[in-house]
């Protein structure tokens, strides 16, 4: 299928029915394999009991497995639960649980699906796409009829810079079953292509989709919200974060993005609250990085020092859980350097990033890298690698703009820095006034 053909399909989708709540699935940065409450674990959920249900269904399931060590449907489920507290959580100390319990089933049964797609999941959390690909191809070749395969090999395509591939692969997931996890996928196929309110509009029909209460939902909703945030609408993205917090209590990822929004109202005060709510279990590097510019923001340079710090210390927690996370170091430590860092250092490993995930945004980091380090006309060619896809990303065209800047390329400077804030005014309150300033004094 040609890359026209295929983005054809896949960005003019029609309505599709819309199906139950998923077992299966992911998009980004999370998996989603969770099962809905009481169901499909075989575990009875108490509705007294207080902890996630998540929680409560591991705890049963370990019980089971403690009796009938060799019940490999249950092991793949635990493996799958795993997955689950882990993107709930932010703890990377599930991840090698979860490898144990999904390789012991293929120990006993070398094509079970659950096992291989689990895998696969578990690549893609630890940003390991080469090996997703891999993982989801043998589930593939096992069972070609499942959605959730192909979730897996198209979240792994699009890390691998094979667009066109993978733009085929959602388009198999959405006609095999249009649910919450295709869904979703198409809102991300149509926003790295360009089309932001087709993405909204995926993405709506993604939380139509999905079961209220459950996790998965409360995930595609703030997915939800950052699109809305992405294209200017603080308001519309408040409110589907307080919605995800309604539906979904305690939820973390749903206290950081009304962070974001604070913060870009320049409410401090607010933002560094929600975000220290986001943190307080967990602190994940993205929030920490996020807590750490609203504080120095706010002035408060030492705080902001602290979470800085911390960072450098989840970089290495998360190396120890097997997680991959090149990118999104190359990216912080190119803005966020230690005294007496060598801004070659985050170059070094912007490449290591685009040598195994060749995404748009590895090339973005890499460009970003070379740009702190001086090294501006190759800056400027991973940059254009970076927006060869047409993607509406405010960041994108903010670094395309500072890169032309350097460059003496005053045209282009100006244009690229416009488009950022008009894709997004409130894109970075570390960059957003950056971009006013210097178009104003140009």
């Amino acid at each position: 299928m040609t890359l026209n053909r295929s983005r054809h399909l896949v960005l003019t989708l029609a309505a599709l029915a819309l199906s139950a709540a998923i077992v299966l699935g992911g998009q980004r940065a999370g998996v989603w394999l969770g099962h809905a409450p009481g169901k499909g674990s075989g575990v009875a959920v108490s509705p007294l009991d207080s902890r996630p249900v998540s929680e409560r269904q591991l705890a049963g399931l370990q019980a089971q497995l403690h009796e009938r060590p060799d019940d490999i449907r249950a092991l793949a489920q635990l493996g799958q639960l795993y997955l689950q507290r882990a993107r709930e959580t932010g703890d990377p100390a599930y991840y090698p649980r979860a490898e144990v319990a999904f390789k012991r089933v293929l120990e006993r049964d070398e094509r079970n699906v659950a096992a291989l797609t689990g895998l696969g999941a578990l690549a893609l959390a630890r940003h390991q796409f080469a090996e997703a690909l891999a993982w989801g191809e043998r589930a593939r070749a096992v069972a070609p009829d499942l959605a959730a395969v192909w979730g897996v090999v198209a979240d792994a395509q699009i890390e691998l810079g094979m667009h066109d591939e993978a733009l085929a692969s959602i388009q198999r997931m959405v006609d095999i079953r249009p649910d919450l996890a295709s869904y979703s996928r198409v809102s991300y196929a149509r926003e790295l292509h360009g089309y932001p309110a087709e993405a909204i509009e995926a993405m709506e029909r993604a939380v139509a989709a999905g079961a209220p209460g459950q996790e998965p939902t409360a995930w595609t909703r703030v997915q939800l919200g950052h699109l809305r945030f992405n294209g200017g609408s603080l308001d519309g993205a408040q409110a589907d974060y307080e919605t995800a917090l309604r539906e979904f209590p305690g939820y973390i990822h749903a206290f950081a993005g009304l962070g974001r929004v604070a913060a870009a109202r320049g409410d401090w005060a607010t933002a560094i609250e929600q975000y220290r709510r986001a943190t307080a279990t967990i602190p994940l590097p993205e929030y920490v990085i996020a807590l750490g510019e609203v504080y120095a923001a706010s002035g408060d340079q030492a705080a902001a020092d602290d979470a800085f710090a911390l960072v450098r210390v989840q970089a290495k927690l998360q190396a120890t859980g097997g997680v991959n996370t090149d990118l999104e170091f190359a990216l912080f430590a190119a803005d966020h350097p230690a005294p007496g860092d060598d801004p070659r250092a985050a170059v070094t490993q912007a490449r290591a990033a685009v040598a195994t995930r060749p995404s748009i945004h590895a090339h973005d980091a890499l460009a970003w890298a070379l740009y702190r380090a001086g090294e501006y006309e190759e800056a400027a060619r991973e940059s254009g690698l970076a927006l060869r896809l047409g993607t509406r990303d405010a960041l994108l065209h903010f670094h395309a703009g500072m890169i032309a800047r350097a460059r003496g390329d005053r045209e282009a400077a100006r244009e690229h820095l416009g488009e950022a804030l008009r894709i997004n005014p409130h894109f970075s309150i570390l960059h957003a006034p950056e971009a006013r300033g210097i178009l104003a004094g140009q």
